[in-house]
């Protein structure tokens, strides 16, 4: 009876002996260390960057939305003609819109005669009673960049406009010429259905119109 007892005590000790040694080996397990190229790439931090990351292009939004596209086809000379090409489109079941857009020329087509803005309101009633009183028919501008200017009219003379400067500066007045350039307007169909719009369909509401393009830009708000 004691030799079994002994037995299982030198049994137990031999157990936990190998689990001790077992529990070892597994903390105490070899760590492999990695020999990285030189040429390798690594990460860095943005600061770290000896050139800034690009930055992303802008998007072009309204009130928080993507700005939609449409068709415009022009440019037309007579809105007469833009009108017909927006039938045309109307008969295909698309609808559309005519936009006028204003062009100066750069042509000169009046001199405007007028006394340079002055300091105060007060200072252009006296300029302006001193020209009424010399029979020059003149007014005060109220708004705008040439606001207590007094406007001597418009001209399109060029020697008869810049005869009278020279009159009025006589009166120790200063006076000015400024040239008022001709402006044309161009008409331009717009239409929003962008997706039924392929080439054949854009050729066949153009029909013979001639000078006439289309071009994909921002819808412009109804």
């Amino acid at each position: 009876m004691r030799w079994i007892f002994l037995t299982l005590v030198f049994g137990n000790l031999l157990l936990l002996a190998l689990f001790w040694q077992q529990q070892n080996k597994t903390e105490m397990a070899p760590v492999v260390a990695l020999d990285i190229p030189a040429n390798s790439r690594q990460l860095q931090l943005v600061q770290e960057l000896a050139e800034p990351l690009p930055a992303a292009a802008p998007r072009k939004v309204a009130n928080g939305e993507r700005q939609p596209l449409c068709y415009v086809a022009g440019p037309y000379a007579d809105e007469l003609d833009a009108r017909h090409l927006l039938a045309r489109a109307a008969a295909l079941s698309l609808s559309g819109r005519i936009n006028s857009v204003e062009i100066a020329t750069g042509e000169p087509a009046e001199y405007w005669v007028l006394v340079p803005p002055r300091a105060s309101r007060a200072e252009a009633m006296r300029v302006l009673r001193e020209l009424q009183q010399r029979s020059y028919d003149s007014y005060i501008v109220t708004q705008g960049d040439l606001a207590e200017a007094v406007s001597l009219g418009l001209f399109r003379n060029k020697e008869s406009a810049y005869r009278l400067q020279k009159t009025i500066e006589s009166y120790d007045i200063p006076a000015e010429v400024r040239v008022m350039n001709k402006a044309s307007r161009e008409y331009w169909v717009e239409i929003r259905e962008v997706a039924q719009l392929n080439d054949r369909m854009r050729e066949r509401i153009r029909a013979a119109d001639t000078g006439i393009s289309w071009e994909l830009v921002e819808c412009k708000s109804r």
